[in-house]
């Protein structure tokens, strides 16, 4: 039996409070259209179950970059974001399909910075900055409330201020856009989104933009999450080879917010908040100790299933249970990844409520902690879960996904 980390319990025994919410993002299984300079792509965001489905509202994120680390390297909070220069500003403009609604300010209830992810918020009332209208109403300007400007040594999530991390993340590597307020719909095919970080003197220091492709249908998905550790980052950690994030002393199990796949009429999908209840993750050492061979559809999940424990007996079983996902190896393979265990049953999905009501009133979803066992081997671990696109059909291919990165040192 795995031994538990102080907050997690299994679902008869839920978590008494959750504590930390702020701001993530998700790696999606179809890349963005196009990118190019400091945005690597647009992601659904990590909140909300809708946020690029057709004519419904605008919830994403925008991943930035730096031409020495780019994609997911950047998120090596070794490597410091950005900030906003002195007498300068950010802007952040949508075009394509998305559509603004004028009756919504593009203030900073619309937009939001995050220093890394999952949920590394910036406040705006704590750090001191603001956003407003630009030159045309698809754009966010972010201006500091001081002409000093915020460095990025300045951008600090409350877990760096708080001391919680042992690698701190700094500066700015996200936005989120859709959190407080919602500004814009998805209309037509596609989004695009364009970054500029500008100088007092309007010099145009970097830039970037990426396109989206809108979904025809909402599908069910899964997102990295950290409400259950006070805002810690869960992604870059540092553990011996053959450690376990949430076993070695200072780190956390890898953590994933879930939603259901949105039904009903637009109105309804839009305000979907259901969660995935009652999943977790099979590794590939168990089904094989179970005789489970894996369906030839879904292969590409060398490392473990994700199920859905459909006859509520609190275990997981792929002969009775659903599966709705899996876990793909990456590089660097021979690591076992599983749901950790409590009173000899696996510990799985539960609605977000049942650690916060004011959390899961917001937001809904449900949350999933599973266990990374890294191999004896040194080196980059980058295991993606990913859900099917329609868990009803092995055939439909992946929907929605996030890669993790555990680093065995």
């Amino acid at each position: 039996m795995l031994n538990l980390p102080p907050l997690a319990l299994n679902k008869r025994r839920p978590i008494a409070a959750l504590a930390g919410a702020f701001l993530a993002g998700v790696f999606l299984a179809t890349p963005p259209v196009a990118a190019d300079g400091i945005v690597a792509k647009v992601v659904n965001s990590p909140l909300n179950s809708a946020g690029l489905v057709r004519d419904s509202y605008t919830a994403l994120n925008v991943y930035l970059q730096k031409p020495e680390a780019q994609g997911i390297e950047f998120f090596n909070p070794e490597i410091p974001g950005y900030g906003i220069p002195p007498g300068g500003r950010i802007e952040v403009e949508l075009g394509g399909g998305f559509t603004r609604d004028p009756a919504v300010a593009l203030d900073a209830s619309a937009v939001h910075m995050v220093s890394g992810t999952p949920q590394q918020g910036l406040s705006s009332k704590r750090l001191g900055y603001g956003s407003h209208e630009g030159a045309n109403k698809n754009t966010f300007v972010l201006t500091a409330s001081t002409e000093a400007g915020l460095p990025a040594e300045k951008l600090l999530p409350r877990a760096t201020v708080e001391k919680l991390d042992p690698i701190p993340n700094i500066g700015l590597k996200v936005f989120h856009i859709g959190l407080g307020a919602f500004a814009f719909t998805n209309r037509g095919d596609t989004g695009s989104v364009t970054v500029r970080i500008i100088d007092r003197d309007d010099k145009v220091l970097a830039s970037g933009s990426a396109e989206v492709e809108f979904w025809d249908d909402p599908r069910p998905q899964i997102h990295p999450n950290n409400f259950l550790h006070k805002g810690r980052n869960h992604i870059w950690q540092r553990v011996p080879p053959g450690g376990t994030p949430g076993k070695v002393a200072g780190t956390l199990p890898l953590t994933f917010m879930l939603f259901e796949k949105p039904t009903g009429t637009p109105a309804e999908v839009r305000d979907w908040r259901a969660g995935i209840v009652g999943a977790g993750i099979l590794s590939r050492k168990q089904l094989e100790e179970m005789n489970f061979t894996v369906p030839a559809e879904i292969a590409r999940y060398d490392n473990g299933l994700i199920l859905k424990d459909i006859d509520n007996d609190g275990r997981l079983d792929p002969r009775k249970d659903q599966i709705i996902g899996g876990v793909i190896s990456g590089d660097l393979k021979g690591y076992d990844v599983r749901s950790f265990e409590a009173d000899g049953a696996p510990v799985l999905s539960q609605a977000t409520g049942t650690f916060s009501e004011r959390i899961g009133k917001r937001f809904g979803g449900a949350v999933m902690q599973v266990f990374f066992h890294t191999d004896y081997k040194a080196g980059t671990y980058r295991p993606t879960f990913a859900l099917l696109k329609d868990p009803s059909d092995l055939k439909s291919g992946d929907g929605t996904s996030y890669t993790y990165t555990v680093i065995a040192e």
